[in-house]
């Protein structure tokens, strides 16, 4: 996948601009408070049609006016596409692919991959955002685990009412358990594979980006014990039965689910050593950008294409070699990549192309 240009109305800071950007690695530079940030987001916005900040959706509308509006044109494998996306302070935000409505779910959407640096907490943060960054590649990869995703949140968040009503007891709470369950299930199989999968991916990445010196290896922790060597969807539901009736009194006690994949975690380990409790600064930052990087070949793996990386104020976080490995990983790449930096680089490898973004315009620097 290619963004080829993209054009932004009134976004933020950036009143008009129109860019046709490179293949490959595509550097903004420039000082803080510029726009650099803001350009990131609107491709992410494009392929989303939410933000990665948080605040108001009005706020991604410049101030002095009433509507923006962000439309790019990207190759998807061998088709042409144009989405388009207006949102306005007092109407519904309206998101079109070649000029038809259209939904975030919608097969032809860009697809993209995110680093900022909040990224950072994905190996010492809460295990809220692993699983975030797993649900993400996944619904992004598979329509059907977006479907099957909400579809779990939504019993969850039933049998939580029910539980919190005192109903725990009730034969209707034991239909909504079974569905729970069988819904439970699929979620944290599809996960188990593909964390799976990214492991095999991430491991030689992040030998080049640590230059062989250290070993990567990930496991999908379930919240629960399977005593079994074998992992599938009919253990699985087996095990969420009787390990949830064996809790149940305990859940009518505290009126919430304990059990399911949204108490599930992803363990991260360097050298066998697990990452969120012994791993150095710079190991945090090289496993962040790691799996960040193994998420953009797994989706090319199973898709068929590349999504394209966005990469907001990455080198600020690296040490000098480190920032030397991630660029060359970038710029030798089969994939688009938008990174901003505050920082001037002296050498840039071949191909790669400059802008200086000051005061919302963008410059591309010969």
């Amino acid at each position: 996948m290619r963004l080829n240009e993209i054009r932004l109305n009134q976004f933020r800071n950036l009143i008009q601009v129109k860019l046709r950007p490179q293949p490959g690695l595509n550097i903004f530079g420039g000082a803080n408070a510029q726009g650099k940030t803001n350009l990131l987001e609107a491709v992410f916005v494009l392929a989303t049609t939410t933000s990665f900040r948080s605040g108001k959706e009005a706020n991604l509308i410049n101030h002095q006016a009433s509507r923006c509006t962000i439309e790019g044109i990207y190759n998807k494998q061998d088709r042409s596409i144009e989405a388009r996306l207006s949102i306005d302070r007092e109407k519904a935000k309206l998101f079109e692919i070649n000029s038809k409505k259209a939904y975030r779910s919608h097969d032809d959407r860009l697809r993209v991959v995110l680093f900022t640096p909040d990224d950072l907490y994905l190996i010492k943060g809460s295990p809220v955002r692993r699983r975030q960054y797993l649900d993400f590649a996944l619904s992004q990869i598979s329509r059907p685990y977006a479907y099957e995703l909400n579809n779990y949140l939504g019993l969850l968040k039933r049998r939580n009412d029910m539980l919190r009503k005192d109903q725990g007891k009730s034969r209707v709470f034991d239909i909504t358990n079974e569905l729970f369950v069988k819904s439970a299930a699929e979620v944290a199989l599809s996960r188990i594979r593909y964390v799976h999968r990214l492991q095999e991916t991430a491991i030689p990445i992040y030998e080049r980006l640590t230059g062989g010196t250290e070993r990567l290896q990930l496991r999908y922790a379930l919240s629960f014990a399977v005593d079994s060597d074998t992992i599938n969807l009919d253990i699985l539901r087996e095990h969420l039965l009787r390990i949830g009736h064996e809790k149940r009194t305990q859940e009518i006690l505290r009126r919430n689910s304990l059990i399911g994949p949204h108490l599930d975690d992803l363990n991260i380990y360097v050298d066998d050593k697990l990452a969120r409790l012994f791993a150095s600064q710079g190991q945090q930052r090289n496993l962040a950008v790691g799996l960040k990087l193994a998420e953009i070949y797994c989706f090319a793996a199973i898709s068929g294409y590349y999504p394209v990386f966005l990469l907001d104020e990455v080198l600020a976080e690296l040490d000098q070699q480190r920032k030397i490995l991630l660029l060359q990983e970038l710029a030798r790449a089969k994939y688009q990549s938008f990174l901003s930096s505050v920082e001037t680089i002296p050498s840039l490898p071949p191909d790669v192309a400059w802008y200086t973004v000051q005061n919302g315009t963008i410059t591309r620097k010969e």
